[in-house]
């Protein structure tokens, strides 16, 4: 089997509102997705989904187009450990981490998805399987609005715990730190979910690397009172020192980090005391370098917990990852509305009571929407030989 070519379709949905982070500057209102197919000559084509980091995916894309994409033509599909160690060194001496590894994602996806196919197996089963039902907790409790539409925070809250006990989400993480809150303000909103939800609902709250310590010691003594799950990212990646320090001084277990992207990178989260470990199969390099990490978590005596706050493909590709061991914690399920999740695909899998179920389809056992994908494309490019 050859590689005959590479499509890059980079997606663009419109929400009817406004959301941010903890980050006041961070106020948006479109969503992007970069999907990967590769063709074969035999007719098998694979599906996969390269995230962009924070900025323009016209980064990511070029990389794709211009530089990774030429080179697959004419390659065995199948060799994908091969193809992941040609990309990957054809840009180490720039960087082991970002836009590249990010590219990197969406291709090593979509060659699992062609081994699945061409083996008539689940990517979950081809890797070695353990079970096929992964629990999802929601994820939202963003700050909603334009600046000043919503000045304590509290808008859209009551909607999102009604959607969470609905569809049975098994837990429920919400954003804090907002700087134009007071921290009574922002606590309020914590306070309200867990009471929404009840003492059993694991309850996760996430900063988005915005806090320094005093900060964070300032919300302490509040989360723990709440008892909350665990705490997201409260610091830049640039300071494990002070996750090393944060960890040793709270019963709240630590999560990170989403927005790494080099194995070596999570060892040191994993040493500054990082628990619940979150790496992103579309910015990691794919399922391939994804179990290296995964190996790893188990070594540290950690929990894997991946980051899927993106589309349906991003979903999938970590419900096959998590479906290959027992030591996961639940799947992030974003809960605004987006045209990048069920409506994506022809098919979506299963979902009851706060549970998905992998089909027994082959490879990633998705197949995209042509009207939605056309619908959604804002630029296309095509690689062949």
């Amino acid at each position: 089997m050859k590689i005959t070519g590479l499509t890059i379709n980079c997606l663009e949905y419109q929400q009817a509102f406004w959301m941010s982070s903890a980050s006041a500057n961070q106020v948006y209102n479109t969503r992007y997705c970069i999907v990967v197919r590769i063709t074969t000559d035999e007719g098998i084509v694979g599906i996969g989904e390269s995230d962009y980091p924070g900025g323009p995916a016209s980064s990511v894309i070029a990389v794709l187009e211009k530089e990774l994409g030429p080179a697959l033509i004419g390659k065995d599909p199948l060799n994908v450990q091969a193809i992941w160690d040609d990309m990957y060194y054809m840009h180490i001496q720039h960087s082991r981490v970002g836009i590249h590894m990010h590219a990197i994602s969406g291709i090593d996806i979509a060659l699992w998805d062609i081994a699945g196919k061409a083996a008539g197996l689940p990517c979950y089963k081809l890797w070695g399987g353990h079970h096929n039902q992964i629990p999802a907790y929601s994820s939202g409790g963003m700050y909603y609005g334009l600046p000043g539409e919503n000045p304590d925070g509290m808008l859209g809250m009551e909607a999102e715990m009604e959607l969470t006990r609905q569809r049975g989400f098994q837990g429920y993480k919400m954003k804090v730190g907002k700087p134009t809150l007071t921290l009574q303000q922002d606590i309020a909103r914590v306070r309200y979910a867990r009471e929404a939800l009840g003492d059993d609902m694991d309850l996760m709250v996430d900063a988005n690397c915005t806090w320094d310590l005093p900060r964070a010691y300032a919300y302490l003594p509040y989360l723990e009172e709440l008892n909350v799950k665990f705490l997201e990212e409260p610091f830049q990646l640039n300071r494990p020192q002070s996750y090393r320090t944060l960890a040793g001084q709270t019963r709240i277990p630590l999560a990170g980090s989403e927005n790494e992207s080099s194995i070596y990178g999570f060892r040191e989260f994993m040493d500054a005391g990082v628990y619940f470990v979150q790496p992103n199969v579309c910015r990691v390099g794919g399922p391939t370098n994804m179990r290296r990490i995964m190996t790893l978590i188990d070594l540290n005596e950690r929990v894997f917990a991946p980051h899927a706050w993106s589309s349906i493909i991003c979903m999938s590709a970590s419900m096959h990852l998590m479906a290959t061991t027992r030591n996961h914690y639940k799947l992030e399920y974003d809960i605004n509305p987006s045209a990048f999740r069920e409506d994506l695909i022809l098919e979506p899998y299963p979902f009851e009571n706060g549970i998905y179920t992998i089909p027994d389809r082959p490879g990633l056992g998705i197949e995209l929407n042509p009207d939605t994908l056309e619908k959604h494309t804002i630029y296309c490019a095509e690689v062949h030989a």
